[in-house]
């Protein structure tokens, strides 16, 4: 301690006059709170202490004289405190000197020190008691937490000792293996032993623990009851600081449902979600087993590839939840058609496989498919909706046509599109012909894309002549494609856009070169009275997909624009569509041509008198011109059928106020026949084959002459 926390004032001289040191002390007492003097000797040699009560009570004395009579003994500073207080209790003293063990002064303590001190003792205690408490209360807590959670969690939880006795499982591990608590404590893992591993399973566990301290996998156990179920196991060593185990912590969960949970998996890994049904990898998979085991018994096998016709005009119209439902019974019908041993797969959307062995019989193949054809040929009644479907098939042998998996299937797929191509509802044999024309479709179909991407399409316009006086009242624009230089026939590459989805972008490059070339006509060849017209073809597809999508505005607006973008009058204009897509009751397309209507531009049915006609709903759109089919005009001199259906058209379109125009005019005499039954307008190559514009420039500078 420093003079100033023992009360110390000053060190004074022997011979200063306790009156005088008193006056001192009184004026340094309010600042240092002294009330003790040490006295030394002029030469440094303690004589002991001189009290503040002394100093006041004899002020005429000196220190020397005091210190001789009054003075305690010094305390030595090993003595402990308690027995301090007891000499200052035997000494009636505030204050004593402290010395070291050579009887040197190291300075006083006071009963109000050691009282000070004390009680920072005890403020240290409590404060270290308090944060002893504290931590006991956090861990008493965290006790209770890895108690309770001991306890909760779903997972078996045994403690064993070094010698693999028990000491501790929760309530899971009881839950899981039929042992109570009580009756497990004490006992081994061997209650536990199901018999199906051998010791060398367990040596290498107990191997793997000791030289890692952990081992982890899944193992067989018996419960109590005697059931064997499999288990997922974590074992832990747990070690004391010497590195010695003194535990071992097995932490177990039943792995039935991990189990069950792996076939689900593994169940939708090779099979499709929807029908349950094998999906393209099981197929594939199967499909190659069966090829292998067919060259090693030197026997065949057939794969149909099935693709369901009109599939997807229910999924438009009634929603995907409908055809999915349709798919389901369908995947149910095909596996109650074919053998048991025969596989029936789903590749996806609408698309399914049979695999079936049949040795060298073609005609069992023949009747297989003919089966599934039958057998899909039902009446479908799902949420009141009653539905019709068939299907095309396909047909690829081994090893007739091909020794691998992918080959079969690849010309299985061919083989559908053949069928398809001859008539839906059938089945056609994979042949290299139809292959190879399959190939130059598919060539094609990528020439078309790329001539679309590099407007290579032109149009052609054939001339419609009024029957009565002769002149021209409109042009037909008709789509030409001339790749390489080589005209391919219209009705290939529309069809060919149809199937491949490019049917909007061909219809719409069309639009703009017609727009683009009527405008010109229009300037170039002014006339009085009423203006040429210009049909322009609109594809049924273009027209469903609109419905479909009921994204009318969008085509209605697309077409719009272009004739603003090129300045064609819409009066002028005329959309040919055929009866099939006029009559369509699709939801939306009744709305696109009202809209286009309202715009002012006609409507024409192509190609009328060879579908199954709706008057009703020709009735209430905006059509304006009936197209009398050629195959109806063709034979109009020598089939009476013809004529009176000639006639028939004709007739109705009067009674509508509609206009007719016959296709395909050839001759003086189809022409008189026609003007002779009331038709009012002509096309055909009688006056004019279909002209690019350069030509028709001059068709019409002599029409004007």
């Amino acid at each position: 301690m420093t003079n100033k926390e023992l009360g110390i004032v000053d060190c004074l001289c022997p011979n200063v006059i306790l009156v005088d040191a008193y006056q001192r002390y009184k004026e340094v007492a309010e600042q240092t709170d002294a009330h003790v003097f040490v006295v030394f000797t002029e030469q440094g040699e303690l004589m002991g202490l001189v009290t503040e009560r002394q100093a006041a009570l004899f002020p005429n004395r000196i220190f020397a004289d005091l210190l001789l009579r009054r003075q305690p003994p010094p305390v030595d500073n090993s003595v402990p405190i308690l027995s301090t207080l007891n000499r200052m209790e035997q000494d009636s003293v505030n204050h004593l000197m402290v010395v070291d063990g050579k009887g040197q002064y190291v300075g006083i303590v006071s009963r109000l020190s050691i009282i000070t001190a004390l009680v920072e003792r005890e403020r240290d205690l409590r404060k270290d008691l308090e944060h002893l408490l504290l931590d006991y209360r956090r861990e008493l807590e965290n006790r209770r937490i890895a108690t309770a959670v001991f306890e909760a969690t779903s997972e078996g939880i045994m403690v064993t000792d070094a010698k693999q006795r028990i000491q501790l499982v929760n309530r899971a591990f009881s839950k899981t293996t039929g042992w109570a608590v009580k009756e497990a404590i004490g006992q081994t893992p061997h209650i536990l032993h199901s018999g199906k591993h051998d010791e060398a399973f367990y040596k290498q566990m107990w191997d793997c623990l000791q030289e890692t301290g952990a081992w982890e996998g899944e193992i067989w156990n018996r419960r109590k009851s005697g059931d064997i179920y499999p288990e997922w196991l974590h074992i832990n060593a747990i070690r004391n600081d010497q590195g010695e185990v003194r535990y071992y912590a097995g932490v177990l969960s039943d792995a039935t449902h991990h189990q069950e949970m792996r076939a689900r998996l593994h169940h939708l890994a090779y099979h499709d979600a929807l029908t349950g049904l094998p999906n393209r990898q099981l197929f594939l998979d199967r499909l190659t087993q069966a090829v292998a085991q067919a060259r090693r018994d030197g026997d065949s096998l057939a794969l149909l590839f099935i693709d369901l016709d009109g599939f997807k005009e229910v999924n438009y119209t009634l929603g995907h939840l409908v055809g999915d439902k349709l798919l389901c019974q369908i995947a149910n019908l095909l596996q109650s058609a074919v053998r048991e041993n025969d596989t029936v797969a789903r590749l996806g959307g609408d698309e399914f496989t049979v695999i079936t062995q049949t040795g060298t019989d073609q005609t069992g193949v023949i009747t297989i498919a003919e089966k599934l054809l039958s057998t899909l040929t039902h009446q479908f009644n799902i949420d009141g909706h009653e539905l019709f479907v068939s299907a095309s098939i396909g047909i690829s042998r081994f090893p007739e046509d091909g020794d691998s998996p992918e080959v079969l299937l690849m010309e299985a797929d061919n083989a559908m599109y053949q069928a398809k191509a001859i008539g839906r509802g059938r089945y056609h044999f994979y042949s290299a012909s139809g292959h190879n024309r399959f190939v130059e479709k598919v060539q094609m179909s990528a020439r078309l894309r790329q001539a679309l991407a590099e407007k290579e399409i032109t149009i052609a316009w054939q001339p419609q002549v009024d029957m009565a006086t002769g002149s021209v009242v409109g042009m037909d624009a008709l789509a030409r494609w001339s790749p390489d230089g080589k005209a391919v026939s219209p009705d290939l590459f529309i069809t060919l856009a149809e199937q491949t989805g490019l049917i909007n972008q061909l219809g719409e490059q069309v639009l703009q070169i017609a727009a683009g070339q009527a405008a010109a006509i229009l300037a170039e060849y002014p006339r009085a009275g009423t203006p040429l017209s210009f049909a322009i073809n609109l594809s049924p597809f273009q027209v469903n997909s609109a419905g479909k999508d009921r994204d009318t505005d969008n085509l209605a607006d697309t077409m719009l624009g272009i004739l603003t973008q090129h300045g064609l009058p819409t009066n002028v204009v005329e959309l040919e569509l055929t009866e099939t897509a006029v009559t369509s009751h699709r939801e939306g397309i009744s709305d696109i041509f009202q809209t286009l209507g309202d715009a002012g531009i006609q409507i024409a049915v192509d190609d009328f008198g060879t579908g199954c006609s709706n008057l009703a709903t020709i009735k209430q759109l905006p059509v304006h011109k009936l197209k009398l089919d050629r195959s109806l005009v063709m034979d109009l001199c020598d089939d009476p059928t013809d004529r009176e259906i000639a006639t028939a058209v004709i007739t109705m379109a009067r009674a509508l106020n509609l206009k007719v125009v016959a296709e395909g005019v050839e001759t003086e005499e189809q022409a008189a026949i026609l003007r002779t039954m009331g038709c009012d307008i002509a096309q055909g190559y009688l006056y004019s084959r279909p002209l690019p514009m350069t030509e028709l420039r001059s068709w019409l500078a002599k029409q004007a002459d």
